[in-house]
């Protein structure tokens, strides 16, 4: 790198270290591209590691441990109740923060990439200005953004920190509260509602659309809504709020519509409905890229925006036609970009990056779903695996499970596949390997899976839909 007199000199700078931003600047690197990242963080991870993806995911894996524990009583086994310890919670997952953001750390060490903690935002197309850093300026021939975004307030109910959360404040888990509200209809919402059910909270789970996971086909939903019924105090959808303040340390909310909660006050609230984009301190005006009509950097399927020098990937430039803001999209996206830097014709295809909701029991699907293939009118047939006829799933007391394959009807291609049941995070995998690799029904059907386990129902509902190939 050359270092100017106030001016330090790259040819290529990302902006963010979320898996966005990481995943650029690594593959960047060893591709031999001299990269510079800038994040305001004196640790990598962004959102996803220190308040998102990671401390949710590890908060569910405890809360699965404890109602996996009161299962256990129909298979003659007995626990006390659980005891729980919220320091020992909280200890635990920050343990598992610091040790990934140290191998992020490590990684940059790898690939020789210099990381700059400072606020950054853009002179022009060419030169960034670094605040609160050593390096005050960045020129460069290429930039990715790659800066996340934050969550969006409910208009009647401002975040405060203390009876009103944002979901990064929730996972870093205050205290449990007796009453909880939890307003919002997305995967965020629902897993939020579910971790603090199990540790102890009564939740009432609110939302203004007609149902919880809208972008969810309603069969693979189904299971997840009769066990929610059964954790969390009430759920209200086709629910607004009116109005919400806060007396004698409670929170007092006012509700409209046909389903309204029975209860009105609360001790705490988290607000999980939606997201924008962090543009407001990056001066985009000084560039040539353009915003989209929700405030989101507009970007094509290569991660390039309208600026020629300037990419963008990650939460900032929205969740496309699937509307969900993923650290598994973000990643993709990061490698998009920089390969096409390094001068690939490398393209961004979401066909095959699963969509993943890790409550009890889980969600996970890629490709098609019913929903998507109705709106953009593409034919397609349908199986359903019920996990009834898992040895597996019998065996574990788990037959509430599904799995479902979309085919096309002509070439029999697989078009989309979708799970519900535990294991459907780790499950999907094979999925998304089948739709990446253009397999037909046969295949899927041809593969011989260990017996028994709940990855035999792929074959399962293959060889349901299989065509009889004596009579090809």
């Amino acid at each position: 790198m050359v270092v100017g007199e106030f001016t330090q000199e790259t040819q290529l700078v990302v902006i963010g270290g979320g898996p966005g931003g990481y995943s650029t600047a690594f593959r960047a690197a060893e591709l031999g591209i001299e990269t510079v990242l800038v994040d305001s963080r004196d640790a990598l991870g962004g959102v996803c590691l220190h308040e998102g993806c990671i401390p949710s995911k590890t908060l569910l894996h405890i809360t699965e441990t404890i109602e996996n524990a009161k299962r256990a009583e129909a298979f003659g086994v007995s626990y006390d109740p659980p005891r729980i310890d919220l320091d020992g919670i909280r200890a635990w997952v920050d343990a598992s923060v610091t040790k990934l953001a140290g191998g992020l750390k490590q990684l940059c060490k790898h690939h020789a990439m210099e990381h700059i903690q400072g606020a950054a935002s853009f002179e022009d197309s060419r030169r960034l200005n670094v605040r609160d850093s050593a390096i005050p300026r960045i020129r460069f021939r290429r930039a990715v953004i790659a800066t996340g975004s934050t969550p969006l307030s409910h208009p009647a109910m401002a975040f405060d920190g203390h009876h009103v959360l944002t979901p990064h404040e929730a996972v870093k888990l205050p205290g449990v509260p007796k009453s909880l509200l939890v307003v919002g209809g997305n995967y965020n919402a629902v897993e939020l509602a579910c971790i603090y059910a199990v540790l102890g909270s009564k939740v009432t789970l609110v939302h203004d659309g007609e149902r919880l996971l809208e972008n969810t086909d309603a069969d693979l939903l189904r299971p997840l809504l009769a066990a929610l019924k059964g954790k969390l105090t009430q759920i209200c959808v086709d629910t607004n709020i009116e109005k919400a303040e806060v007396k004698d340390d409670a929170l007092h909310v006012q509700f409209t519509g046909d389903n309204t909660p029975s209860e009105t006050r609360f001790d705490q609230a988290i607000v999980s409905i939606g997201y924008r984009a962090n543009v407001q301190s990056l001066n985009v005006q000084a560039t040539g890229l353009k915003l989209d009509h929700a405030g989101f950097i507009a970007t094509n399927d290569q991660q390039r925006t309208d600026d020629p020098r300037i990419f963008a990937v990650g939460d900032v430039t929205g969740g496309g036609a699937r509307s969900e803001l993923l650290a598994d999209r973000a990643l993709v996206q990061g490698r998009v970009a920089a390969e096409v830097i390094a001068g690939w014709n490398s393209h961004l295809d979401l066909r095959a990056v699963p969509v993943t909701v890790f409550t009890d029991p889980q969600i996970a699907w890629c490709g098609l779903n019913e929903q998507l293939a109705k709106q953009n009118g593409i034919p397609y047939e349908v199986v359903r695996q019920p996990w009834a006829a898992s040895g597996r799933a019998v065996g574990m007391g788990r037959t509430d499970g599904v799995t479902k394959l979309l085919i096309d009807p002509d070439t029999q291609l697989i078009l989309g596949m979708g799970i519900t049941g535990p294991n459907a995070s780790e499950l999907i995998s094979e999925g998304a390997l089948a739709i990446e690799m253009g397999a037909v029904v046969s295949d899927l059907a041809a593969i011989v899976h260990p017996h028994p386990t709940l990855s035999e129902m792929y074959a399962s509902a293959a060889q349901r839909i299989e065509p009889d190939n004596g009579n090809q």
